[in-house]
């Protein structure tokens, strides 16, 4: 189900009432301040009155003795919750909302980071030198990417916990400013459409391959055709669907085949398969091609390392579903605090999604050098039964995960377009769906080269999202007085990284931009 409220006074409480409203099986809740009615006209769908919001939480709290937030008068004269059930009833009601454990969200956390962006990290390193010394290198950056990636995703729950809030773009106006919120909405707007394209390319590239053996006619086998029918015939559907909840059992199978792709990468540079007298070079598409070592000091100043640096930033981020997993983390039962325990799922999180990715970065460049492609998958020949089954399981993943994305471009693109844009996706459902996976598909048949789609996203988005704002986001937190400022020699190291990683960020940003466009 999806929410709607109004009530900034009440930030502690709300994410759980709307938690315990939505088992009632409502479909939007508004809690209200009685400084709201004279909006209530405007707002369609159920309404929970003051008292009723507070009487729910104090059933969740009971079991731990927190006391409830106050929810003010009462501030719609109908309560549907109140209306819709009797006190019988409301004694029936679910006492504890399920959260996280630190293994369930560390789990979760790798689930969510561990995708499509790891296929394009071969190319990356390509990018850096077609030497085999490219290696090294590309590790100590996966690593150093993955510790900045997990400080900046620990610096947006810090930032939530400041300022009460439970969205990316509602910490930035809270901390920064409400006049620039539209700076971190456009850019989490722009990831979700770009996520919903490299899909798209995707399964057009792993689908046509997997096709090429039958020799079927190009109006139908093509990858622009695959794009176009995947689209009306299994795409549409699926982001039409009222509840995804169907989707769910199909997570397990999305973690499975990313393991499986990633056996395979390392499986087929340990049998050299694609390696001079392999049984499979000669039905790749390109041959393997190395470059002679050029020494450790021309491989680190290589340009080519903003170009991975901003794959990575690509393939690591999740950090707009921080205060989510924020707000699912189980607090310690001890301290009643959920501060260090977001540090371990984080650090551990990223750090194991880091060595996913390295295995598959390192096996497939090792694989085919400078050579390889924007996805890698498309490297491996279409007669390889291995490859036949990793382009399957990617395309199994994509296609239940499309969804899910594409939700995240319309929640974005609605917020942006405010009242008249929701009011258009009531009415018009269809035709708002319609209409994003065109724009989608269009830019989808444009674009070849999944590694400069992915490096470009890292450079103009990533950098900003991973690096930038969060360490803006707790500063302009500590600036305000929403928290207090950091004293002693943590303090101030922690200072230091926070100012060290805006110019770190911009920085890489700009030169990643520039290489990506060469």
């Amino acid at each position: 189900s999806s929410f709607c409220y109004a009530d900034s006074r009440n930030a502690p409480g709300r994410s759980l009432l709307l938690k315990i409203a939505g088992m009632r099986d409502l479909q939007k809740v508004h809690i209200m301040s009685a400084s709201s009615r004279t909006s209530a006209a405007c707002i369609s769908g159920p309404v929970i009155c003051g008292s009723c919001a507070e009487r729910l939480y104090s059933y969740q709290q009971r079991a731990v003795g927190a006391k409830p937030p106050q929810m003010g008068q009462d501030a719609y004269d109908t309560c549907d919750l109140q209306s819709s059930t009797d006190e019988s009833e409301a004694q029936e009601m679910p006492q504890e909302v399920k959260l996280s454990s630190v293994t369930q969200s560390t789990v979760n956390l790798v689930k969510n980071i561990v995708g499509a962006g790891m296929l394009s990290l071969p190319h990356g390193v390509a990018a850096v030198s077609a030497s085999p010394q490219a290696v090294a290198p590309s590790l100590i950056l996966t690593f150093l990417a993955a510790v900045f990636s997990a400080y900046g995703f620990v610096l947006i729950a810090q930032a939530c916990e400041a300022t009460g809030e439970s969205t990316y773009t509602r910490v930035w106006a809270r901390s920064i400013s409400e006049s620039t919120k539209l700076l971190p909405a456009v850019a989490c707007l722009a990831k979700a459409a770009i996520g919903c394209i490299s899909f798209s390319m995707i399964l057009g590239d792993c689908i046509s391959l997997m096709l090429a053996p039958l020799n079927l006619p190009a109006v139908i086998a093509s990858r622009d055709a695959v794009i176009l029918l995947m689209t009306i015939v299994v795409l549409y559907p699926l982001c039409s669907m009222k509840s995804f909840a169907p989707l769910a059992k199909f997570s397990l199978l999305g973690v499975l085949s990313n393991f499986y792709i990633c056996a395979f990468v390392v499986l087929r540079c340990w049998d050299h398969s694609y390696q001079k007298g392999g049984s499979l070079l000669a039905a790749a598409p390109a041959a393997p091609q190395f470059a002679a070592p050029t020494g450790a000091w021309h491989t680190v100043m290589s340009p080519g390392l903003s170009v991975l640096l901003s794959i990575l930033a690509t393939a690591f981020l999740a950090h707009y579903n921080a205060p989510l997993f924020l707000e699912q983390l189980a607090p310690d039962p001890k301290t009643g605090k959920k501060d260090k325990r977001f540090v371990v799922v984080s650090v551990l999180g990223f750090c194991t999604a880091g060595l996913i990715f390295s295995l598959v970065m390192v096996g497939g460049f090792l694989t085919f050098g400078s050579s390889c492609m924007g996805l890698i998958l498309n490297n491996y020949a279409a007669i390889d039964s291995l490859a036949l089954l990793a382009r399957a399981a990617i395309v199994l993943s994509l296609v239940t995960a499309y969804p899910l994305v594409f939700l995240s471009l319309r929640k974005q693109v609605l917020e942006i377009l405010g009242s008249k844009g929701a009011d258009f996706a009531n009415q018009r459902p269809r035709a708002m769906t319609i209409a994003l996976l065109a724009g989608v598909t269009a830019v989808a048949f444009k674009l070849r080269n999944l590694g400069v789609v992915a490096a470009l996203a890292g450079a103009s988005l990533g950098t900003f999202l991973v690096y930038v704002a969060p360490a803006l986001m707790v500063m302009g937190a500590q600036r305000r007085g929403l928290v207090a400022q950091p004293e002693g020699p943590a303090g101030q190291l922690a200072r230091a990284v926070q100012i060290f990683l805006v110019p770190l960020g911009l920085g890489l940003g700009v030169i990643g931009c520039i290489q990506c466009l060469k």
